[in-house]
């Protein structure tokens, strides 16, 4: 691989900690692939004493991809590729016993956590999912933090947070007793292992000799902490990230993270990368000018480009949304047929996903293929969810809410009052559905026609049970057929259209699941519960990883498009309350906006757009716009304006609000 200085110099430097900033399109990959290379192969280090940590398992496959391009297979299968639950998870079964867990446990992923909390909330009449995602994202928090409910008691101050540490004590006590396991645990729990037990973190530390981490400033608190557990001994590793790129610390992210290793780790050794290989000279100049205006901590980066200077910056600005729309298309036909280009080199990237409906009305009417990137899982979809539900109560019996789920799908006539009783029994007794369920003192609260119908069930998950340990046996396959889950679904979901996608869907996890059993150059064959947990943290990026790119005009969020990279990017919405969005407006916290906009417009190759509406439909009412402020912190001589419809109004109103144009009056002639 051809290299530049820095990152030769990146990949050499062995013995201590590194920190490699790397800006947006600087190769880090790259360089994470050859260090491990230049591990393996100069300085004699075992490939199964060495962990890259990604933040997806797209990432980390992908990784181990590149690697097989330089290493034998079986080096790279000896390797440590994962993202950090992966290794958490590692961590935990290999340390069962000390951490007195049942070998059987299951996981939660985010909707069924809300549906716990749901249930658990319930109770004290309350059903918002709003304010249920509040106490989600607390109990997220405090995990991070390492805060036990009791210790959040302490630490209350107001009835509200007892009420949230209250829900909090309840959601660990179910999974508890149901023997499950959330995300958070994952890193949680193996972290807190090694701070308290010094022979089990000195075991790991010599199982992991060097760590390398991707994506770094996209790190939590306690990402951050299992990473000082694992490297306490010697530090040798190299953490890549770019503080510009932070964008997540509305689900944890930490980008402070970045700086504390500075004070942790004295002898730590910065490096800059800074070439960018994606963009032309115009488009990071842009970039360099916007990002200026965030707080660095004394690291900032200007990305440099030996690649053309490029096009001017262009701003589109519509009467309103559906103008603006318009005019976003007619420039990618005018384009498409002038140039020769193809619909899958354009991209239109938005602040939230309710800004693409009026982008599809009008690619719809001009014809023009597209596909819009949503982060809904393919593993959300219900008819993917009672399947996989079925596999995590025949792996775990004591998982009520797999029971629960799916106890009548198909439709078995269990009614609410029986399952009510199930449940009261199962509380008094302190055991789980199923056990009551297959007690012979259900006679004694049951009618004899609904014990026969459970019975069935019980009978059904016992035999599924025994079958899913037969070697390379696709249960999958012999739930479906054993249910008739396709007739089901026919019969459920009604629309001829749904009912093909649930179908096609239910293939290929049953696809899926024969590949993982059978294994292949990269992954060893699963079994059963090593599947349903692959598929549990299996986040939206790691599917459709071997689908044919198509020719269409590609729709994301700006948070969907970190990591891609497009011949020319439309940047939509560019006005105050959007972009910015008005809450970070209202709470004066514009960096991470800043940020955002900075990720966008590092996406584009060659070619940049912005676009904003003058006049927006906002509840129902007509709002006049003013533009982003962050169009002023741009170098104003490499924008082009569309001075078709600015508004003198529109000056005035800016001057007005104080924004810094840059003197509009004199950028955009009269």
């Amino acid at each position: 691989m051809c290299l530049n200085i820095v990152q030769k110099k990146a990949i050499k430097y062995i013995n201590g900690p590194c920190l490699i900033l790397a800006g947006a399109g600087s190769g880090k990959t790259k360089v994470i692939i050859n260090k491990i290379i230049y591990l393996i192969d100069k300085c004699k280090y075992k490939p199964n004493n060495i962990a890259a940590i990604t933040f997806t398992n797209k990432a980390a496959y992908e990784m181990k991809i590149r690697l097989s391009k330089y290493l034998n297979c079986l080096k790279v299968n000896q390797i440590i590729v994962s993202t950090f639950h992966s290794l958490g998870l590692k961590i935990i079964k290999k340390e069962i016993k000390e951490l007195k867990l049942n070998n059987n446990f299951t996981l939660f992923d985010e909707k069924d956590q809300i549906h716990l909390l749901k249930k658990i909330c319930q109770k004290k009449n309350i059903n918002n999912i709003k304010l249920l995602k509040k106490i989600n994202f607390m109990i997220s928090y405090w995990k991070n933090q390492f805060l036990t409910p009791k210790k959040v008691y302490q630490l209350t101050q107001s009835h509200e947070e007892e009420f949230y540490a209250y829900i909090y004590e309840k959601y660990n006590n179910y999974l508890f007793q149901a023997n499950i396991l959330d995300f958070d645990d994952l890193i949680c729990i193996p972290t807190l292992l090694l701070k308290k037990n010094k022979t089990i973190q000195t075991r790991w530390q010599k199982k992991i000799s060097y760590l390398l981490v991707d994506e770094y400033q996209d790190t939590n608190n306690s990402q951050y902490e299992l990473i000082k557990m694992l490297t306490q001994s010697n530090s040798n590793f190299t953490l890549v990230g770019d503080d510009n790129q932070s964008i997540y610390t509305w689900r944890g992210a930490n980008p402070k993270n970045i700086h504390s290793l500075q004070k942790d780790f004295h002898n730590l050794k910065i490096m800059k990368m800074e070439h960018n290989y994606r963009s032309s000279g115009r488009i990071l100049k842009a970039a360099n000018h916007l990002i200026a205006h965030n707080t660095h901590y004394y690291l900032e980066k200007k990305l440099f480009s030996q690649l053309q200077y490029g096009k001017s910056i262009k701003i589109l600005i519509g009467k309103n949304e559906e103008h603006e729309a318009e005019k976003i298309v007619k420039t990618i036909i005018i384009q498409n047929i002038k140039n020769n280009t193809k619909y899958q080199d354009y991209a239109i990237l938005y602040r939230g996903n309710y800004q693409s409906r009026i982008l599809e009305k009008i690619l719809v009417k001009k014809n023009i293929p597209y596909c819009i990137s949503e982060k809904s899982s393919f593993f959300a979809r219900p008819e993917i969810k009672y399947l996989l539900s079925y596999l995590r109560l025949i792996i775990n019996p004591h998982d009520d809410y797999a029971f629960m789920r799916i106890i009548n799908i198909p439709s078995r006539k269990i009614g609410k009052i029986t399952l009510k009783k199930i449940e009261e029994k199962a509380n008094q007794t302190k055991t789980s559905f199923f056990q009551v369920s297959d007690n012979l003192e259900i006679n004694s609260f049951l009618k004899k026609n609904t014990i026969n119908k459970i019975k069935e069930f019980i009978f059904k998950i016992k035999e599924f049970t025994k079958k899913s340990f037969l070697k390379k046996y696709n249960i999958i396959d012999d739930i479906i057929h054993d249910i008739n889950y396709k007739e089901w679904i026919a019969k459920t979901f009604k629309e001829p259209n749904k009912i093909q996608n649930s179908i096609n869907n239910i293939n290929t996890l049953s696809k899926w699941f024969k590949n993982m059993l059978e294994g292949n150059s990269f992954e060893q064959p699963m079994n059963l519960s090593q599947i349903v947990e692959r598929m549990t943290i299996r986040d939206f990026s790691d599917e459709n990883t071997t689908e044919e790119k198509k020719n269409q005009v590609q729709l994301m969020t700006l948070h969907a498009s970190k990591g891609l990279e497009f011949s020319t990017v439309f940047i939509i919405g560019m006005c105050e309350g959007i972009l910015p969005n008005q809450k970070s407006i209202d709470n004066n916290n514009l960096e991470e906006e800043r940020r955002l906009t900075y990720v966008g417009i590092t996406r584009a190759k060659k070619q940049l757009f912005f676009t904003y509406p003058q006049i927006y439909q906002k509840y129902g009412k007509r709002v006049n716009m003013l533009p982003s402020r962050f169009l002023s912190e741009l170098p104003h001589e490499d924008l082009k304006w569309d001075k078709t419809y600015i508004l003198k109004q529109s000056i005035e109103k800016i001057e007005e609000n104080k924004f810094k144009i840059y003197n509009l009056k004199k950028i955009i002639k009269k």
